[in-house]
């Protein structure tokens, strides 16, 4: 359903919202599993597979975890250093990459700020967390933030937060912070919900196996596609299996280019391709015994066949029956208005 109030949101020369093309985030997140090169490797994939944009995740693991986290040490394998780091932005930038990050805490805002990236993202995790979201949202640029875990009412009040440091630029993703989800977890007409509350863009972040269901999303209206992306999904790390490989991120924006290139203008008219094929596939007037000059036209002497012509169409029956024809028609001939006195 299209939200007329809603706001659209400019990333560099695309507008983000309903009437324009979804937007497809491909998240390496931490897939890379703590190696520059395969980070680079993986994003480098995911934008020439088509990504509108590419994220990972920006952290310093013992200043967001508390050590007895049951990711923490997960997390700390996979924790690539802010001068390590500097390397995949700068490979970003070289190769023209849209990239962007999430911060897990004020350090990382710190250094993604400098990176100059055109958007920025708030995890589910932090979306209680009012500074950071606050702190974010002050870079004045787009602001993406996955509301997993939330009520709606959690969900305004994060906007609120938003509007009170003047940003304006704000989409929110649904999202179930399940890995991977059910499909029966979705819950995609919540998206909907937002869509009628916010005047923003909203998308949804999945994290179901299979690019079924981020398609649906955008079937029902999502503006921005969020998933994560991973080279092998048989590689270590609690995101790969519910992650896209680059034959899946083809196919799920193959599919979405489809969908939108068939939503055509809303007026119910022939297409230009049906015109050619229109009179042949309707059906004329022919007679279905010899007439002879003068006889009139009638039930008994016609019968309906593809195809029509300009002139001899089954929806002007009305207007032929019962004139009398102006020549001798043979039986099977077409009969025309031109035909008739």
């Amino acid at each position: 359903m299209i939200n007329t109030e809603m706001k659209a949101v400019k990333i560099n020369n695309k507008l983000i919202g309903d009437g324009f093309p979804a937007y497809i985030i491909a998240e390496v997140g931490i897939n890379h599993n703590g190696s520059v090169s395969l980070a680079k490797e993986m994003i480098q994939s995911a934008w020439e597979a088509g990504a509108d944009a590419v994220k990972i995740q920006t952290f310093i693991t013992k200043d967001f975890l508390h050590p007895s986290h049951p990711g923490y040490q997960y997390d700390i394998d996979a924790e690539i250093s802010h001068e390590k780091e500097q390397e995949i932005w700068d490979f970003a930038k070289k190769t023209g990459v849209n990239l962007f990050s999430t911060p897990e805490e004020f350090t990382s805002l710190n250094f993604i700020k400098q990176q100059n990236p055109v958007l920025i993202k708030i995890a589910a995790m932090d979306f209680t967390y009012q500074d950071l979201i606050q702190e974010a949202a002050s870079l004045n640029i787009p602001i993406i933030l996955s509301s997993g875990m939330s009520t709606m009412e959690e969900v305004l009040r994060v906007k609120r937060w938003i509007k009170e440091v003047g940003n304006n630029q704000s989409i929110f993703l649904h999202c179930v912070s399940a890995y991977p989800t059910p499909s029966d977890a979705c819950n995609l007409q919540a998206m909907q919900t937002m869509k009628q509350v916010l005047n923003c863009p909203v998308g949804f972040s999945d994290h179901t196996i299979g690019v079924h269901i981020p398609f649906a999303a955008v079937v029902m209206g999502a503006n921005v596609i969020e998933k994560h992306y991973t080279l092998d999904k048989n590689l270590q790390g609690p995101d790969q299996r519910a992650s896209m490989d680059s034959d899946d991120l083809r196919q799920l924006i193959y599919m979405v280019r489809e969908f939108e290139s068939s939503l055509g203008n809303g007026i119910k008219e022939p297409a230009e391709i049906e015109k050619a094929p229109k009179e042949f596939k309707r059906r004329g007037v022919y007679a279905s015994k010899d007439i002879a000059l003068g006889d009139s036209l009638s039930n008994g002497n016609v019968m309906f066949y593809a195809p029509s012509t300009a002139t001899s169409k089954v929806e002007n029956w009305d207007k032929m029956q019962g004139r009398e024809v102006s020549r001798s028609i043979k039986y099977m001939d077409l009969i025309s208005e031109n035909d008739l006195y």
